[in-house]
């Protein structure tokens, strides 16, 4: 995977989570992710994983430290200047990514359409080629509560990948646990990372059929000292 050097593309600095109690010590969390470069992050909580998530994506502030997305810290941006910065940011999860007022398609097109005012046309033909990578035959056209949940986690990976973002975070339990997907996933993130963008897959095991597939750089175990880099085993 070719890597670009500079800046790290997302960088947590001695980072707490605001509600989190860890036992007996307070952890910090401390992570570098390079252009180019895929981490794996185990975190067994639903509520610290999305707290993680939130972080990440400077929709929350950490309770101590810095996290800098392109090198420069969420907490200095106003929340326009984050909505914005977050167009180059692709997230793969189904939570708050379908309004009830959307159908799938405009859901997955809105953000392209949005911030970058590229052609329609060409946003769904890019949106398409990943559609029948993860195993669509196209995108749905429906909205969310017609569309089969086979085919919104496909679509939620649709529109992580779509438009070459710098970060893709990914955290979504039903992917972890979807062989089907594993193979395409792979696929899609070696081709992202390829490009210079970097994957943080936040997995509550690191034993999951899906990640198991994917090339790493990096692994951690989130636990009440903070993030522990872990050795893999394939």
């Amino acid at each position: 995977m070719a890597a670009r050097p500079g800046r790290s593309v997302l960088s947590l600095q001695g980072v707490a989570l605001a509600d989190r109690q860890f036992s007996a010590h307070t952890a910090r969390l401390d992570l570098e992710l390079p252009h180019g470069e895929v981490a794996l992050v185990q975190v067994e909580d639903e509520h610290d994983a999305a707290l993680l998530v939130d972080l990440c994506l400077g929709l929350a502030d950490p309770g101590a430290g810095e996290v800098r997305f392109l090198g420069i810290d969420w907490a200095t941006h106003t929340p326009r200047e984050r909505f914005h910065r977050r167009r180059r940011i692709g997230a793969v999860m189904q939570t708050d990514v379908w309004p009830s007022h959307m159908t799938v398609l405009e859901s997955v097109l809105v953000a392209r359409a949005y911030h970058f005012n590229q052609p329609r046309a060409e946003v769904i033909a890019d949106a398409t080629e990943l559609a029948r990578l993860f195993g669509l035959p196209g995108l749905p056209a429906g909205r969310r509560d017609a569309t089969p949940m086979r085919a919104l986690v496909r679509a939620a990976c649709v529109r992580g990948f779509l438009g070459s973002p710098d970060l893709i975070v990914v955290q979504d339990q039903v992917l972890d646990q979807s062989s089907e997907l594993a193979v395409p996933m792979a696929q899609a993130i070696s081709a992202a990372c390829d490009r210079g963008a970097t994957v943080l897959w936040i997995t509550a095991s690191l034993a999951t059929q899906a990640a198991q597939f994917v090339h790493t750089n990096q692994a951690f175990r989130l636990g009440d000292h903070g993030l522990i880099r872990v050795r893999r085993s394939r």
